[in-house]
């Protein structure tokens, strides 16, 4: 018996010093890792037309040739400019909210809405480079922030946000209901986030979730 537990003592002894084993590699942070997700969103649904930009701007085609028009050659424009992958996802309150992205509908969301757009690029660099050229995509880009100032509302731009430099929050209230609009650049991503009819503490807690899930 002796003998026996001294063998398993050497065994174990022996698989201790052996290298630990390689642990699965962390999956790389994508556009659509990033991007809002329904844990940043609670009690809102996500609606059909979210996805890869890539999909959504071919399904822009038939669904919604003016749309199209705009977000295709923009968004090739962004690639040549080192734009690698990018996300877009909208959550609504009801299916009638997302039913006014959707290209079916003209009106205004009869509940909420949340509108993210997640952007990839090759390397900080060209991320900063566009966020400084103040370019538009799927409609988010500075025209909001004129929109806001326009409204009355409040902007706050850089450190202040909570978001870093290139940052800006605007938010503003309008016959009734609440926007809010937040862009930034970190790292290599630029994001942005529009919330609609949704408090203002909700849409910013989204926002902060995004960030830190940024690497």
């Amino acid at each position: 018996m002796r003998g026996a537990l001294l063998g398993l003592a050497v065994m174990l002894t022996a698989v201790g010093c052996q290298a630990p084993l390689t642990h699965a590699q962390a999956r790389p942070v994508t556009a659509e890792s990033v991007a809002l997700q329904p844990t940043d969103v609670a009690g809102m649904l996500r609606c059909d037309g979210s996805g890869d930009v890539d999909a959504v701007i071919q399904q822009q085609r038939t669904s919604n040739p003016p749309a199209y028009d705009e977000n295709a050659p923009e968004w090739e424009r962004w690639k040549v400019h080192g734009a690698t992958q990018a996300y877009f996802v909208f959550y609504g309150r009801t299916p009638s909210d997302c039913a006014t992205l959707s290209g079916s509908s003209t009106g205004a969301p009869p509940g909420a809405l949340m509108v993210g757009l997640e952007v990839k690029f090759k390397d900080e660099a060209s991320a900063a480079r566009i966020y400084g050229d103040n370019s538009t995509l799927f409609g988010f880009g500075p025209r909001d922030m004129t929109f806001i100032r326009l409204a009355g509302g409040n902007i706050r731009t850089g450190i202040v946000t909570g978001l870093g430099q290139e940052s800006a929050v605007g938010s503003a209230s309008v016959v009734g209901t609440n926007y809010y609009i937040a862009f930034w650049q970190k790292k290599r991503f630029e994001s942005f986030l529009l919330a609609y009819d949704v408090m203002s503490a909700d849409a910013e807690r989204a926002v902060m979730d995004v960030d830190a899930r940024i690497q």
